[in-house]
């Protein structure tokens, strides 16, 4: 019975995996390179999930194919984060350092060449008879040594990815929303708990406790179910999620690194002053006089030509001089204008998203967060404590 419910759920995530595999291969879209890695990650997670015929075919009659087809987990972690990669870099392309990453999948294969591959059919179903629960040859140690070595090390790399690109968003962007960070956010968070709780099984496994290895057997499956139904819809839903960035971009607590030196031998304290205090009051006669804000997909580089100071200057003046990102500067004049559309009388009978999306806002839940954390009321709060007062 017990091995019954674990079929049903391997069979349905194999289902789901090669199905959603499928979709990203025939789908027309720009993200190429990103549907071939994630659609080549989905192909070995199904591998990894079945139960039913590695096992119980694939084993008994080509043991050497089956070991081989059973190490490419090692190669799982590698091909979500290049996937990680190619959705957040727009100029990601492969290259062939990337094949480093598949170090550990050949290492596990060369060291079982002795023992296992350069053996016949007979003495690698004896190799693999003898890799029990209570003995587990150093050759299949190592390998759970490496994947529990790369769950680690890819978490943490994904990790600072993430991070690096919520930054760059919030420093160049002015409606990070766009790019859909949160559901970026959300993929990493379901990865890390499904890894996590895989961990936990090999542990179980290991120490020989079998009603908790059954049960974080069951838990995994759950788990990879849930995950790879949630991301079907939300790929199937939104098939271009992601607008990536340029990885040549650089974070200014890099800029300000690199420039520190520069800076202090070239320009006396006082003038470098001066001199950012002009350009500071250029910027904001400009953002009020013109309004470019109220373009709601108003970047960086964009405002740089409008204004005439590079890219790299004005990131500096912005994120480092005044101490506010970009996304903050940007949607502070939004809410500025939002908050006069909305201490007007005659503008009474405009509703709250028309008013959102004229500021140059394409999100109520980020208008309102933002004009919340600007002004300590909601946009409704504020209209009727005007009216009140008007009164």
């Amino acid at each position: 019975m017990e091995l019954d419910i674990l079929q049903i759920f391997s069979l349905l995530i194999v289902f789901v995996h090669l199905l959603l595999a499928g979709f990203l291969l025939t789908m027309k879209t720009k993200n190429l390179v990103s549907n071939i890695l994630l659609a080549t990650f989905l192909l070995v997670s199904a591998e990894d999930s079945d139960s039913i015929f590695i096992g119980g075919y694939i084993y008994p009659h080509f043991p050497a194919l089956g070991m081989l087809i059973n190490s490419l987990v090692l190669i799982k972690l590698p091909l979500i984060y290049l996937y990680l990669l190619s959705i957040v870099y727009s100029d990601f392309n492969l290259k062939w350092k990337h094949l480093l990453h598949a170090l550990p999948f050949l290492i596990v294969n060369i060291v079982l060449i002795p023992r296992f591959y350069g053996q016949d059919f007979a003495g690698q179903m004896e190799y693999l008879n003898s890799n029990t629960l209570s003995r587990r040859l150093i050759e299949i140690q190592l390998s759970y040594i490496l994947v529990h070595t790369q769950i680690v090390v890819y978490l943490i790399a994904s990790f600072l990815v993430i991070n690096r690109y919520r930054r760059l968003l919030l420093e160049n962007f002015s409606n990070a929303n766009l790019f859909n960070y949160n559901w970026l956010f959300q993929l990493f968070a379901v990865f890390t708990i499904e890894a996590f709780v895989a961990s936990l099984k090999n542990m179980f496994m290991f120490l020989e406790w079998e009603d908790a290895y059954f049960y974080s057997m069951v838990g995994t499956s759950l788990i990879a179910l849930f995950y790879i139904t949630w991301m079907v819809f939300r790929i199937m839903l939104n098939p271009e999620l992601f607008r990536g960035i340029d990885s040549k971009l650089q974070l200014v607590s890099s800029m300000v690194k690199e420039g520190e030196e520069e800076i202090i031998n070239t320009d006396p304290a006082i003038n470098f002053n001066r001199n950012v205090n002009d350009k500071i009051n250029k910027l904001n006669k400009y953002m009020a006089e013109e309004e470019p804000f109220l373009d709601p997909s108003l970047t960086i580089y964009l405002l740089s030509k409008q204004i005439d100071i590079s890219t790299k200057e004005l990131s500096l003046l912005i994120n480092h001089d005044l101490n506010q990102h970009f996304f903050d500067f940007v949607n502070s004049f939004r809410i500025r204008k939002a908050m006069e559309i909305l201490s007007d009388p005659t503008k009474k009978d405009f509703t709250i998203l028309e008013i959102l999306y004229d500021v140059g806002f394409n999100s109520k839940s980020s208008f309102n967060t933002a004009f919340k954390k600007y002004s300590g009321l909601t946009p409704t709060q504020y209209r009727k404590k005007y009216s009140k007062s008007a009164a």
